[in-house]
């Protein structure tokens, strides 16, 4: 056992332990890959988390509008943060009560008030399923991209259809379900399959045996419809049956490439900035780690203020660690394909190098696959610390390219070096050899 630990812990450093891998089996070769993807997977995490305090506190314009909006709360303009239940409200010089909305993004006297160097703030603490206002119309698949709208394309036969494709756009507003529209949507469905009716039927026997809230049984109605009437709206909504405000976000800023904001909301928060280095850093943030109360309650000095305002940010991404734990970890388990072909291509090339040159240590290829085994656990180890360094001077996205590209450099680097000292010793061999065969015939 005694003589197993030195061989699997410190054959990285000795060629000479290495080489006791071709006589052993190809359990060390799944055990280290096992910890090299554990410890690939320990890198990424750290380096996906770890730099983000030192990014923040180089982004001196993003930083600045976070500290305008958030520090002085009994401001004219200061926004006041109270957390509660794992969740936030925010106010301007009011209560709790009614939800807080600033868009700088479509409001340009906000803007003046807290946009910073092409930096937007969104605060909007509406529910996360707040119904959304959308427009529904149609672009046509040919060089013209014809908008219609979709009234007009129900208009057109079947042939003429599959020429356009069938778009939303979120126009920002909250969409309120009163009874009115909700008869409409009702009146609508009347022509509706039996099934959507026999499900009308249900929501109003539910209705009236007060199973469901007439809130509940309005927006099922409108699910109905909306189902009935509009196409799948699959690419714009993942998690919903109908639009989300939220998604108004997501897809009419984000997706149309703002990338300098701060957006928060009742349940998250979601940044864009650049560090002072020109750096991107795109990250999110949820609140559960804060206890209950008002983010800067009662009489804070300004240093204070200023520290409550950053850990309102960097703690809130520190939040995000589980889900991107649980991401990564998806990913490392997607990349064992791509690690084993890293280590058959290095062992193959050993393989080949070797033979050529007469070094008979790795006579076959199962040879060489033990001896490159054995050093990847110390190479994932030192991918792990490589990324996690690596990290403060890339992008996030990055991380997973770096860490991939760290590994192979790392095993390959290793294996060289073996190749080398085999390749060495072989001719310090030979020359032993030609010198004695000299000796002999003088």
């Amino acid at each position: 056992m005694k003589n197993w630990l030195k061989f699997f812990f410190f054959s990285f450093f000795s060629n000479k332990r290495s080489k006791e891998g071709v006589k052993r089996g190809y359990t060390n070769l799944f055990l280290s890959l096992i910890l090299a993807l554990i410890y690939l997977c320990i890198g990424v995490i750290g380096a996906d988390v770890l730099p983000f305090s030192s990014q923040y506190n180089n982004a001196t314009s993003f930083k600045s509008m976070v500290r305008v909006a958030f520090m002085d709360p009994t401001s004219a303009y200061g926004i006041n943060i109270l957390f509660e239940d794992g969740k936030i409200k925010a106010t301007r010089g009011g209560e709790f009560d009614n939800a807080l909305i600033i868009n700088t993004f479509a409001d340009e006297n906000q803007a003046i008030n807290y946009s910073n160097d092409g930096y937007k703030l969104v605060v909007d603490t509406r529910p996360a399923d707040t119904l959304a206002e959308v427009e529904a119309y149609c672009v046509s698949t040919d060089s013209e991209k014809t908008v219609i709208s979709y009234a007009d394309y129900l208009t057109l036969n079947e042939v003429a259809r599959k020429n356009f494709e069938f778009k939303l756009k979120y126009t920002g507003g909250e969409l309120k379900l009163d009874d009115n529209l909700v008869e409409d949507f009702k009146a609508y469905l009347e022509g509706a399959s039996e099934e959507t009716k026999s499900s009308i039927s249900e929501l109003s026997s539910k209705l009236e045996r007060e199973e469901i809230t007439k809130t509940q049984y309005n927006r099922d109605i409108y699910e109905l419809y909306f189902s009935e009437y509009y196409p799948s709206i699959s690419e714009y909504e993942t998690t919903s049956k109908v639009p989300l405000l939220r998604n108004y976000y997501f897809h009419e800023l984000i997706g149309k490439g703002e990338d300098k904001f701060l957006m928060v909301f009742d349940d998250c928060m979601v940044g864009s900035f650049e560090t002072d280095g020109k750096m991107d850093v795109f990250f999110y943030g949820f609140y559960s780690c804060f206890s209950d109360g008002k983010l800067i309650e009662g009489y804070f000095p300004p240093e204070g203020q200023v520290r409550a305002v950053d850990d309102f940010i960097k703690n809130s991404f520190m939040e995000t660690v589980d889900l991107s734990t649980y991401i990564y970890i998806m990913n490392t388990i997607r990349l064992v394909p791509i690690i084993a072909l890293m280590v058959i291509v290095v062992a193959m090339l050993m393989h080949s190098i070797l033979s050529l040159k007469g070094v008979e240590t790795c006579k076959t290829f199962g040879a060489s696959l033990k001896i490159v085994g054995v050093y990847l656990w110390w190479t994932g180890l030192i991918t792990a610390i490589l990324t996690v360094i690596i990290s403060f001077m890339v992008e996030r996205s990055l991380i997973t390219v770096v860490s991939i590209v760290a590994f192979f450099i790392t095993l390959l680097v290793r294996t060289s070096i073996f190749m080398i000292a085999e390749i060495k010793e072989r001719k310090i061999q030979l020359e032993k050899l030609s010198a004695e065969e000299v000796n002999t015939e003088a």
